[in-house]
């Protein structure tokens, strides 16, 4: 049976919005050519949306005509800020524990990636982690591993499908661990863990939070989790 058209997904702002994130993810500013190939969309489409987002605040043009994002995006981010109750809770909890040993990392699943909303480095002041943002895959990431490590068979299968064969495989032979032991960990090449992360919840909405860029003997990592679970509970409580 055919869907009515009003079920099917309007493209056209699937693609306005996935014109804004790149422009948002981008380091710097992007021509309709650079955006276009980046996209998969061609660069009369693009050049339409990126006029749009234009007259409406979303993105503007430097001088040399290239795209970057608009004063919108400030007014979005304090939206946000305002509406996440998990935002709040995890960065008024982050910003209270500084730390001169480890990087302090707390991010959220966005299809394949983790996206990281407080990062602070050792000995760096816990405002400066604040709105540090990145992107990783995945499949690099323990908070993107202990995340997939939550979800059902079928979303699974759907977020990792772009993968290569050997991350898939890589994956599925560490999800077992991580759901047995609750948390996820890497290990440097030397062998030594460097980083562990575990999973919690505020408002409906599941994060990661993770303790890298430092040595874990095997006899700490219970302490190091303990730890972990520790500032979980301060954030669930506040949120």
């Amino acid at each position: 049976m055919m869907k009515s058209e009003t079920s099917q997904p309007n493209q056209s702002l699937i693609d306005g919005i996935r014109c804004f994130q790149e422009l948002t993810t981008s380091d710097h500013p992007l021509g309709t050519k650079e955006l276009s190939e980046r996209l998969g969309i061609n660069m009369i489409k693009v050049n339409r949306l990126l006029r749009t987002l234009k007259s409406i605040g979303m993105a503007e043009q430097n001088q040399q005509k290239k795209y970057r994002p608009g004063p919108v995006v400030h007014v979005l981010a304090a939206q946000s800020f305002h509406s996440s109750a998990l935002f709040r809770a995890a960065t008024h909890v982050a910003i209270r524990h500084p730390y001169d040993d480890r990087t302090l990392a707390i991010g959220i699943l966005w299809k394949d990636a983790v996206v990281y909303m407080y990062h602070a480095l050792a000995h760096q002041n816990p405002a400066e982690g604040l709105g540090g943002y990145h992107l990783y895959h995945a499949s690099q990431s323990s908070i993107g591993k202990a995340l997939l490590a939550e979800m059902g068979d079928e979303d699974l299968a759907l977020c990792v499908a772009g993968w290569s064969p050997e991350d898939r495989m890589g994956l599925a032979e560490m999800l077992p661990t991580i759901r047995r032991q609750g948390y996820a960990s890497q290990r440097d090449k030397a062998g030594k863990i460097n980083n562990i992360a575990a999973t919690f919840q505020v408002g409906g909405a599941r994060a990661g939070i993770a303790f890298t860029d430092m040595v874990i003997e095997d006899g700490e990592v219970e302490r190091r989790v303990a730890e972990l679970r520790g500032l979980i509970g301060e954030i669930e409580s506040y949120g």
